[in-house]
Formats: C-alpha cells, sequence, structure tokens
C-alpha cells in the first residue's frame, strides 16, 4: 500500500492529502520558501556590501603574501642546491 501524504497542523492534527491535493499545496508553499531565502540572502549582501571599501585590498595583500612566501621557498631551494 502506497503511504498517503499528511498535512500535520500546528495543533498536530493530521490531515491525509490525496496525490493532487498535495502537489497543489507543494506549488503553492515553495515559491514562498524560495522567496524567503533570496530576501535573508539580499539582506545579508546589502548590509555587507560595502564593508571594507575604501579600505586595504585584501586581495592585493594575499597576493603580496604569496609572492614573499614564493621567494622565502625559492631562495631555500637554491640554498638546499648548492
Amino acid at each position: 500500500m502506497a503511504q498517503r501524504a499528511r498535512l500535520i497542523t500546528p495543533q498536530g492534527k493530521r490531515i491525509e492529502l490525496s496525490p493532487e491535493l498535495y502537489r497543489q499545496i507543494k506549488r503553492l508553499i515553495a515559491p514562498r520558501s524560495r522567496l524567503r531565502l533570496q530576501t535573508k540572502t539580499s539582506k545579508v549582501i546589502a548590509a555587507t556590501y560595502g564593508k571594507y571599501a575604501g579600505g586595504r585590498s585584501l586581495t592585493q595583500a594575499l597576493l603580496a603574501e604569496r609572492a614573499a612566501e614564493r621567494a622565502r621557498e625559492d631562495r631555500k631551494m637554491r640554498s638546499a642546491r648548492g
């Protein structure tokens, strides 16, 4: 026997749903969930956008750190060879 979909109310009552009714409810709920997630994400982006603007470039700092690290590695390799 196939299991039927159930809707559980906030009061704990269980309501059996037909497959068609389940699909209809799922269509109603799904876009709202995505919309809430997009809205929340947009708020986070808006709140932090430009937070570090005008300050030191973190990308440039990482590139400079990596260049220094590469130079140290090259010196170690040259001193190990000879």
